[in-house]
Parts: structure tokens; C-alpha cells; sequence
């Protein structure tokens, strides 16, 4: 079932993304808001704009990250044995620095995928509790 997005939005965001000049940047970002890592509400349209994307998708990354160590804290703390998960979890900084400094599509894709990897091994343990 699809989402629809009002009318007024949807110009938003077709106005948001018409005004990025990077072709990376912008399908970088298309990307990441259909996977729910940033929202674009929270962009701020003032100023550097394209630095400003930048700063929103980098900080959306790093709050994704910080709630998924926050999670496996937990699991640790009620006794779980995450084992590989650790390994799975510490490779993501080095995921995000990489896209980070590239801001290309293959990058996002990769740190996408392993954030829904764990997440996936993540949640099939927190429903055993």
C-alpha cells in the first residue's frame, strides 16, 4: 500500500530537489528519503543550501547510527550475546565516513544495506525477550 503524499508537499519536495545542482547529491538524497534516513523537513533552506542537504543527510546518518548502538547497549544489558552483530555494527562509522566524503549513490547503498542487515538480525532478538 502506497503513501500518499499531499499535493502541497509533494511541489515541496519536487521544488526542494529541482533547486540541487549536483546530479549526485540529488539522487543521493532521493535515495535516502525513500529509505527513511532523512527527513526533508529538516533541511534548512537558507543559506548554502546544497552544504545545508549535506549537513542534514550527514547528521540523519550519525542519529541513525547512534539509536542502533543504543539498541544493541540494551540487548547487552539484558544479558544477549549479540556475537557477530558487534563486528556488523563496528564496521558502520567506517561506512558512513566513506560516504561521507564521497556522497555517491553506491556508497549510500552500501551503509543502507547494512543498517537494514542489522536491523533485521536486530529485531528477531529483541522479539525473544
Amino acid at each position: 500500500m502506497e503513501k500518499q503524499i499531499p499535493q502541497n508537499k509533494q511541489n515541496k519536495y519536487d521544488s526542494l530537489i529541482n533547486q540541487i545542482k549536483d546530479a549526485n547529491l540529488k539522487e543521493v538524497l532521493l535515495f535516502l528519503i525513500s529509505n527513511n534516513l532523512v527527513n526533508p523537513n529538516k533541511i534548512n533552506l537558507n543559506g548554502d543550501f546544497e552544504g545545508n542537504i549535506k549537513q542534514e543527510i550527514g547528521d540523519s546518518i550519525k542519529e541513525k547510527y547512534r539509536d542502533m548502538n543504543e539498541k544493541f547497549s540494551e540487548l547487552r544489558k539484558s544479558g544477549r550475546d549479540l556475537g557477530v552483530l558487534n563486528f556488523k555494527l563496528m564496521m558502520i562509522p567506517l561506512k558512513i565516513k566513506i560516504f561521507l566524503s564521497t556522497y555517491e549513490k553506491k556508497d549510500a547503498e552500501n551503509l543502507v544495506n547494512r543498517i537494514e542487515e542489522i536491523n533485521k538480525e536486530i529485531n528477531p532478538t529483541k522479539q525473544i525477550n
